[in-house]
């Protein structure tokens, strides 16, 4: 049975997000603006075939740095996580490259009116110059997970659920004045984050931080939303009391679901989980 080691995963970081654009590849919807004014000046000469060639080499630059984009999204998002998903994703990188040689290879044959070798070659050089500009895409082959009965989609699907949770906590704690409950929601993230660090260097703690990572951190997430929305309206003794007591628990579970998942201990820890979801119940923040 083939065996998945620990170590190496890299920290979560919520400004390397992977839904931020990669700022990388942008020339490429400045590079043909000069074909848009081109297209229009021929047009307004008189010679539309001229026009369409550099009206058709604009279009497809952009739809080759959309491609290009995409692919450094991809490319982000491989670096960021260690697992990555299976090996069916498009070469968007490769692809971009392409329309973008055949792109300039229009613009000068039907726009510039250059011979078909010279056309052809500036082509071909456009798009080698993309390869080595942005690379080549990466592999997106998954990791063989034989021996922890998860798919590396269902791995990654669930850190990423986890990641915007975490965010919607740190969200709701900027809207909370009183300094000890940011101080622990502080406390109670950068556990999570750990959690969540346990499960990408070995996806076979998956099975024992599910429950964690889906069903209570999403109690947290809204129990936390609650008391910013509830406590802007003036502070309510009570409310804080309940949230404190709440908090306290939270911590005290995420300390004893780390350590549980270095001890693959799981039944004590769902019975102590399923304590907690009754006492966010009961206590009504």
């Amino acid at each position: 049975m083939s065996q998945l080691k620990r170590g190496g995963a890299k920290k979560y970081d919520p400004h390397n997000s992977v839904r931020m654009p990669a700022a990388r590849g942008f020339l490429l919807y400045l590079l043909p603006m000069p074909m848009l004014f081109l297209a229009l000046m021929r047009m307004l000469g008189g010679n539309s075939s001229s026009a369409l060639g550099f009206a058709l080499c604009f279009a497809l630059c952009m739809g080759a740095a959309t491609l290009v984009r995409k692919g450094l999204n991809i490319e982000q998002e491989a670096q960021r996580r260690k697992i990555v998903r299976r090996s069916s994703a498009v070469p968007y990188k490769a692809i971009g490259a392409g329309v973008l040689g055949v792109a300039i290879f229009i613009g000068a044959l039907l726009g510039a009116k250059i011979t078909l070798v010279s056309s052809l070659l500036l082509g071909v050089a456009a798009a080698v110059g993309s390869v080595f500009t942005y690379g080549v895409d990466p592999s997106r082959s998954a990791p063989d997970m034989s021996a922890v009965g998860v798919t590396s989609e269902e791995v990654i699907e669930i850190l990423d659920e986890a990641d915007q949770k975490i965010l919607a906590i740190e969200a709701a704690r900027g809207r909370i004045h009183n300094v000890e409950m940011k101080d622990r929601l502080q406390n109670i993230v950068k556990g999570v984050r750990e959690i969540t660090d346990i499960v990408e260097e070995d996806p076979r703690d998956l099975r024992r931080a599910r429950k964690f990572l889906r069903t209570y951190l999403d109690g947290a997430q809204r129990v936390t939303e609650g008391y910013a929305d509830t406590h802007k309206y003036g502070d309510d003794g009570v409310l804080e009391e309940n949230f404190r007591n709440v908090l306290v628990t939270i911590e005290t579970v995420i300390e004893e679901q780390k350590g549980k998942l270095l001890e693959n201990n799981l039944t004590e820890l769902d019975v102590q989980i399923e304590v907690l979801q009754m006492q966010l119940e009961r206590e009504g923040v």
